[in-house]
């Protein structure tokens, strides 16, 4: 996959594989906890939510299971597909990254099985490893190959990590919570457990994210910590309003719920085939549009950006939209619960949750960009980026 495209798509800081791998390059022993969290944590994630499917099942709430199974599954799906596209761009390169078509028939079975954000932090952990051990050895060249690799692998891991959060983390927060204000007593902790795997889930695949952005921001300076810190805040943040509020209107009004948010990623992937145009999968127009439908998903929670460029205006009219949204919402949930619900302990603390943190996080954002957002570095150091067909050609100008 071309460099300069997967940068578009990832948030548009340039966080994929790097154009130039630093000088002092060390594998700590906190990246290789990071790699081994993010595995395990993804399937403790995906087995609760087959938990509570299942227990669905065996209550014979047969609505509830297929919902939870589908918000499971569709997810899986994209990320798998977007993973194979990956995997047949890096096969086409002539570079190092061709050496990941390796183990081709265990990948075949993990994509199978719909693991593919697995398979790419496993596989950026071996590197990861394999980088360390070349380095005790003093083998300087295979250490800068195997990081590479694994800063590819893990910048790939981070985009399908985007898609999980936003396609399978959040909405399974929103199915399981308004399921549980219905009260369904028996099914409550495998509901919780539910609910709080995909919040943990969440958190963790935004932070795994501004990872990956610090890892290969290479044409600005490198985002400290405090702005990593603001950055995964203000997504989570918005995530949280979002969830809340969609969840309460689902409890309210389940089948407008499923259309109005139809309406909204409809609307989100027609704005990016108009104005935003990512170019993942420009080569072929039904793949664009898939894309273009998946991204839009994702912008039912949050706005990443697709393409490079000025973000002020794209902002303004997404968290303007969001923004009416959120006080909809909240304002329903005020006038229109029932009586049952109002005397409830969710009531008061999800009418504040479904609007504060939404504010609090464009409070963030704007402490983020104001202060924090990594400059553009010197002109002498900046990678322009020209497109010729589906060939992108990368220069160093001087």
């Amino acid at each position: 996959m071309p460099k300069a495209i997967r940068k578009m798509l990832q948030n548009g800081y340039s966080h994929d594989e790097p154009d130039r791998i630093p000088n002092n390059i060390t594998i700590k022993n906190l990246d290789i906890i990071m790699y081994v969290v993010a595995i395990v944590g993804h399937l403790v994630d995906l087995g609760l939510d087959i938990n509570v499917a299942v227990r669905y099942s065996l209550a014979q709430k047969m609505v509830e299971f297929g919902w939870t199974l589908t918000f499971i599954l569709l997810p899986a799906f994209v990320n798998t597909a977007v993973s194979i596209r990956m995997y047949a761009q890096d096969k086409q390169q002539d570079s190092v990254t061709n050496e990941i078509t390796k183990r081709h028939w265990l990948r075949i079975f993990i994509l199978v099985l719909q693991l593919a954000p697995i398979l790419r932090f496993t596989d950026a952990l071996i590197y990861a490893i394999k980088s360390r051990r070349a380095a005790r050895k003093r083998d300087t060249s295979s250490q800068r190959m195997y990081y590479g690799l694994m800063l590819k692998e893990d910048s790939d891991a981070a985009l399908l990590r985007v898609f999980e959060c936003f396609l399978e983390a959040a909405p399974q927060q929103v199915l399981q919570t308004s399921l549980l204000f219905r009260a369904y007593d028996q099914l409550a902790l495998h509901q919780i457990l539910s609910i709080m795997s995909s919040v943990v889930g969440m958190g963790w695949c935004l932070a795994a994210y501004q990872r990956a952005v610090r890892f290969a921001q290479q044409d600005k300076e490198n985002m400290g910590w405090c702005g990593t810190a603001l950055h995964t805040a203000w997504h989570f943040l918005v995530t949280l309003s979002r969830v809340l509020s969609i969840a309460i209107i689902a409890y309210l009004y389940p089948y407008c719920t499923v259309l109005a948010c139809s309406c909204h990623v409809l609307a989100m992937s027609v704005w990016l085939q108009i104005c935003e145009r990512p170019p993942f999968c420009a080569h072929n127009k039904m793949a664009e549009l898939a894309f273009s439908l998946a991204l839009g998903g994702v912008y039912l929670f949050t706005y990443i950006l697709p393409v490079e460029g000025r973000t002020r205006y794209r902002y303004t009219v997404y968290y303007t939209i969001c923004f009416f949204q959120n006080v909809t919402c909240t304002i329903l949930w005020y006038f229109f619960v029932d009586n049952a619900m109002r005397s409830s302990l969710y009531f008061y603390p999800v009418l504040v949750l479904s609007f504060v943190p939404f504010l609090l996080g464009l409070v963030f954002m704007v402490i983020y960009y104001s202060f924090f957002h990594p400059k553009v570095c010197d002109k002498s150091d900046q990678i322009v980026v020209r497109y010729k067909n589906d060939e992108t050609v990368m220069e160093v100008s001087s």
